[in-house]
C-alpha cells in the first residue's frame, strides 16, 4: 500500500535560473569581501575567488564519500583556503554575518519551480499521500532551501523535509532516506521516491526497498532505470500514480 511520495530538490521540484547562479557567486564573493574590509582585514576579491573555488573542489571530494558539512564548516573551509580561518573564528557574531553572506544572496533571485511541481503535490496531498523532500544541499543549506519552498508557496505540503548538511549524510546513503521514512511514519514499502539523478535517487531508494520515479527531462541522461518508472515531466507523476499503482494507495 504506497503511502507516502519523497521528493528530491533540485531539478525534481526546483530549478535554479543561470541568472540567479551568476549571481550568488558573485554576491557571495562581494560580500564577504565587504565585511572582511570592514573587519580591516586584507583580503581582495580575486583571492576570495580562488579559495571559492578550491572550496567547491574541497566540497565536490567530501560528497564523492556521501558526507555533507553545515553552512558553518563551509565558510571555516573557505576561510582557511584564505589562511585567516583562525583569527574570524574566535568572533562569533563575525562568523554569523559571513555565514549569511555566504547563504542568502540565492534569496534575492529565487530559483523557480518546476512546471506543475505545486500542482502536482497539491494532488497528491488530496490523495490522503504524506509528502517529503530529501534533498543533497550544495552551497545552500537546508534552513534557506525551507524558505524558498515557502515563498514558492509548495513548503505547506511536506510534513518532513530532510537535507544533507542537516544530518551530514548524502543521497544515496540509506540512512538519509531512512529519516525521511521515519519522519513520515512508514516503512520503504510504503514509499515511492521521484528524483532526477539516477546515481543517488534512483538507485539509493531502490536499495532500501521503496518505489523509484525517474524523472528524465532535458537533463537526463538515460532512458530507463532498471527496477524504476521513468516520467518525462513531474505532472506525468500523477497518471502513473493512478494507473499503474491502482489498489496501493492509501485508504
Amino acid at each position: 500500500m504506497l503511502k507516502a511520495v519523497t521528493f528530491d530538490f533540485w531539478w525534481t521540484l526546483v530549478r535554479e535560473t543561470p541568472e540567479g547562479s551568476g549571481y550568488s557567486r558573485a554576491e557571495r564573493i562581494r560580500r564577504i569581501g565587504a565585511i572582511l574590509i570592514e573587519e580591516q582585514i586584507a583580503v581582495d576579491l580575486d583571492a576570495i575567488g580562488r579559495a571559492y573555488e578550491t572550496e567547491g573542489q574541497q566540497l565536490e571530494a567530501l560528497w564523492t564519500t556521501l558526507r555533507d558539512i553545515d553552512a558553518r564548516a563551509q565558510v571555516e573551509l573557505l576561510l582557511d583556503n584564505l589562511k585567516i580561518g583562525d583569527r574570524i573564528r574566535r568572533s562569533d557574531p563575525l562568523m554569523q554575518r559571513l555565514i549569511e553572506a555566504y547563504t542568502l544572496p540565492i534569496l534575492a533571485f529565487l530559483p523557480k519551480p518546476i512546471e506543475k511541481a505545486a500542482d502536482v503535490l497539491a494532488a497528491l496531498k488530496a490523495r490522503g499521500l504524506k509528502l517529503a523532500v530529501i534533498c543533497n544541499t550544495g552551497r545552500t543549506p537546508g534552513s534557506v532551501l525551507r524558505t524558498i519552498l515557502e515563498r514558492l508557496d509548495m513548503g505547506k505540503y511536506f510534513s518532513a523535509q530532510i537535507f544533507s548538511d542537516e544530518i551530514g549524510l548524502r543521497k544515496p546513503h540509506p540512512d538519509i532516506f531512512n529519516r525521511a521514512l521515519s519522519a513520515l511514519g512508514v516503512g520503504p514499502e510504503e514509499a515511492l521516491h521521484v528524483g532526477d539523478t539516477p546515481s543517488s535517487d534512483i538507485s539509493g531508494a531502490l536499495a532500501l526497498g521503496m518505489r523509484a520515479v525517474y524523472l528524465r527531462h532535458e537533463r537526463g541522461t538515460d532512458s530507463f532505470i532498471n527496477g524504476a518508472e521513468t516520467i518525462q515531466s513531474l505532472s506525468d507523476l500523477l497518471p502513473l500514480i493512478d494507473n499503474k499503482l491502482t489498489g496501493t494507495l492509501a485508504e
